[in-house]
């Protein structure tokens, strides 16, 4: 307790004022009293402030003492933002991959929701640290009882109402007793009086309790809120990492959509100049009306290539702007993404899994957020063992307390300590049975810590598979490309000669358009599995994001 307060009301009891004075006092002090008691209810009453940038303020002065191992698995803590457009992010022109990333990182609605949780265990932990203060109340009662029975009046007399009572003499008879039993006892006052008694009752305290010791559940219940916002940070790490993913995924669709569409319109460039080629040899009578009919076939089914391929690009593309935030979902037609660049030699080496194993065993958000969560549960269990020990308590009230009306004088006022010891010996089995609960929730956190282990393991053995088998497709799928592109010219060469059939050629153009294609889609492959690799690892992070770059 304040040791102020505790002193002001010690020097109050010992040297009290007489009651003029102290109506005096009170008179002149009355003004001061009314302005005060307004003070203290709107400063009790006082809301925290709710706007975005108060609660990015708030985040980023607690994610600033978030230890270290925790800040490197998150993307540029420092670096928080409010709720923005997407559209004021995204200008025309070119939108690179690390840009739509940036994007998605500051409009996703997901990762909105994560921070407003992030808030919420930040509250938690303010929570908690309340354990530790005084509890200080203004309580003011006015109680007007309109209806009270005479003989329980206050305002009645007692010894104006009681009639005396007759004494039995030495010997008593039994007519005396009997004529003792006949007087009205129940009976106070004149029957006039009835029991309309109106009075009323005033009472101010100012009372304030402070809690000395808890059996430590005050120090538990706060280390269980600190790992829970450890936790909560991230699992806005968590969120950050899938949503990177996913925009790699949309991106890396639209630009597989757009060589598809190269594809197809280069195939049906091809075909229509064959078509072209063969209406010519058809009025030279040099070849049958089939071959210009299949030449048209061939035309059409680029056609229809190409409307597929329009299609899966503007699909990948509306995916990326809901990603990103956009209003509307709609990425604008002003907007271009990046060109399919070739591979490098990083790109193309084969991974070490044991190291990226490691690294995902020290970098993935939702394994660090497995492990706070099972800290948490152990500090719950020891707030549920707390329950068993002595609480001591310590509290103090000042105040008036008067009938009639508000005027208070010295003879109202009433001051109190107070030490209680509290030691709850049986409750029913509650403690144990609360206990029992939180030690099973601790249990279960456990045991989801380690099957987010070998997920987090399967999750990079897999990956890393995939990504060696892209590796091999695109070395053998360029090289089926050169081969295909060779073929289809001898053979178009040959037909154009007379020496090779229809059926031929259009087997070399077959063979050219799906192995151009399979390439394009085992480039995409490449990248879509180091993004998943990335991701498996938890290596999109502020520590870890130029190295993920530049490692491919």
């Amino acid at each position: 307790m304040d040791g102020s307060w505790s002193n002001s009301a010690r020097r109050g009891l010992l040297r009290a004022p007489g009651p003029g004075g102290f109506r005096r006092t009170v008179g002149r002090g009355s003004r001061s009293a009314v302005v005060s008691i307004i003070v203290m209810i709107l400063v009790g009453c006082e809301s925290p402030r709710r706007s975005v940038s108060s609660i990015v303020r708030r985040q980023q002065e607690a994610l600033s003492k978030l230890p270290e191992e925790d800040r490197a698995r998150m993307m540029r803590p420092d670096e928080l933002v409010g709720t923005v457009s997407a559209g004021q992010l995204v200008s025309p022109g070119l939108l690179e991959l690390a840009e739509a990333r940036e994007v998605a990182l500051r409009a996703n609605p997901s990762i909105h929701s994560a921070r407003a949780r992030l808030e919420a265990a930040l509250a938690r932990i303010a929570e908690a640290r309340s354990f530790y203060f005084p509890q200080l109340a203004l309580t003011h009662n006015s109680t007007r009882t309109m209806l009270t029975p005479s003989t329980r009046s206050r305002l009645t007399s007692g010894i104006a109402s009681t009639p005396a009572i007759p004494q039995l003499p030495q010997d008593p008879t039994l007519t005396d007793i009997l004529s003792l039993l006949q007087i009205p006892l129940l009976n106070r006052g004149s029957s006039t009086t009835s029991n309309a008694n109106s009075f009323s009752d005033h009472s101010s305290i100012l009372s304030a309790t402070w809690t000395l010791f808890d059996g430590f559940a005050r120090e538990a219940r706060m280390m269980s809120a600190k790992y829970g916002y450890r936790a909560s940070a991230m699992a806005v790490g968590d969120v950050e990492r899938l949503v990177v993913q996913a925009v790699d995924t949309a991106y890396y669709q639209a630009q597989l959509g757009r060589e598809q569409v190269r594809i197809a319109r280069a195939d049906e460039a091809f075909s229509r100049e064959q078509l072209v080629d063969a209406e010519k040899r058809f009025e030279a009578r040099k070849i049958t009306k089939a071959d210009v009919l299949n030449f048209e076939v061939r035309v059409r089914s680029a056609q229809a290539d190409l409307v597929a391929a329009i299609g899966l690009r503007d699909t990948a593309r509306v995916l990326l702007a809901e990603l990103l935030g956009l209003s509307g979902a709609k990425l604008a037609d002003d907007v271009d993404l990046a060109e399919l660049e070739a591979e490098t030699e990083e790109e193309l080496t084969a991974p070490s899994t044991d190291d990226w194993i490691e690294r995902a065993l020290g970098g993935r958000p939702d394994y660090a957020q497995a492990r706070h969560t099972v800290k948490a549960r152990a500090e719950e269990v020891s707030l549920a063992q707390g329950q068993f020990s002595p609480e001591l308590t310590l509290s103090g009230t000042y105040g008036f307390e008067r009938a009639s009306n508000l005027g208070y004088s010295v003879n109202d006022q009433s001051a109190a300590v107070g030490l209680e010891l509290r030691w709850q010996l049986f409750t029913g089995g509650f403690r144990t049975s609360q206990v029992r609960r939180v030690q099973a929730e601790w249990w279960e956190a456990a045991a989801e810590l380690e099957r987010k282990r070998l997920e987090v393991v399967a999750d990079v053995r897999s990956t890393t598979v995939g990504l060696i088998d892209a590796q091999e497709q695109v070395r053998l799928q360029r090289l089926n490309l050169e081969s295909a592109r060779e073929n289809r010219r001898i053979v178009q060469l040959e037909y154009s000669a007379g020496k090779a059939s229809l059926v031929r050629l259009n087997e070399a153009q077959r063979d050219y358009v799906n192995t151009d294609a399979e390439l394009a889609r085992s480039r995409i492959r490449l990248r879509q599995a180091w993004s998943d690799l990335r991701a498996s690892a938890g290596a999109y992070s502020s520590h870890g994001s130029a190295e993920a770059e530049s490692a491919p």
